[in-house]
């Protein structure tokens, strides 16, 4: 049994076809939580970023609504056993769906002429997303055909996924990605064709010596007439994860010191 352990919960991967990876940790760490109350997260897999917000939510001592939208039967079956083990179920759902439809069912109750139904639809003040990376593959191992799907984008192009989370994003809501570095220009112009503005972006880098390979981008509804000069604006800023001694930075050791083990009881930040 492949497991995953942090300082409040655990992850079980056995199932879903991407594994816990030091970007998806400082990702889910470098979250802002602040202010959200219902969170959605896109392609959750193991449900480790679900899992992280509510960790942070119980420290705020903040109340939220967690969904966790999963493709992939079997992730999603991962996810939700996660989520039953740790401390936090009763905040957190699991909807086994591409979240393509789920974001055309919830258009569809906005529209609706029966009241009950539209007070039925959702939008989220925060979307969390750690998309598929790459374009193109090939299967030629069935025993991979889980991790193709997590990693690549025919199931979920960056069109699509820009066009859902604008559909679901609430009006004053902020919507966090993680991608590859060399993708950022193309995210940036699918996601404005969707009415999606990047506001901010953080590369992460190995260290000095290294290139960004991956960046969070941070997103929220463009304002039409005013998108051009917030574009301009947009913030830039890097993490570097380890120093020339190859250990985490102070910047990297204060956003996992929560979750890590070996940061459990280290309180020398």
């Amino acid at each position: 049994m492949s497991t995953f352990r942090l300082q409040q919960f655990s992850i079980e991967q056995n199932l879903s076809g991407m594994k816990v990876c030091s970007d998806s940790l400082l990702f889910g760490a470098m979250i802002p939580l602040t202010g959200a109350q219902r969170v959605l997260d896109i392609g959750t897999g193991t449900g480790l970023l679900a899992l992280m917000q509510a960790q942070k939510a119980d420290a705020l001592k903040t109340k939220i609504a967690l969904t966790a939208i999963e493709l992939t039967p079997e992730a999603a079956t991962e996810a939700t056993k996660n989520f039953s083990a740790s401390k936090w179920s009763h905040a957190l759902q699991l909807i086994q769906q591409d979240v393509q439809s789920f974001a055309r069912q919830q258009a569809a109750l906005r529209c609706s002429t029966d009241i009950k139904e539209a007070a039925k639809a959702q939008t989220y003040d925060l979307i969390i997303c750690n998309p598929p990376f790459f374009v193109d593959h090939s299967r030629t191992h069935k025993k991979e055909a889980l991790r193709s799907i997590a990693r690549h984008t025919d199931t979920l192009s960056y069109r699509q996924l820009c066009e859902s989370m604008s559909n679901l994003l609430a009006m004053d809501g902020r919507a966090f990605v993680l991608i590859p570095a060399a993708a950022i220009d193309t995210f940036v112009k699918t996601a404005r064709i969707s009415g999606l503005l990047v506001a901010e972006i953080t590369y992460i880098a190995e260290s000095l010596k290294h290139a960004a390979k991956v960046a969070i981008l941070s997103l929220n509804h463009s304002q039409n007439s005013v998108a051009d000069d917030m574009q301009k604006s947009m913030k830039t800023h890097t993490v570097y994860k380890f120093d020339d001694n190859k250990s985490h930075t102070r910047e990297v050791k204060t956003y996992l010191q929560p979750f890590l083990l070996r940061y459990g009881e280290d309180a020398s930040l």
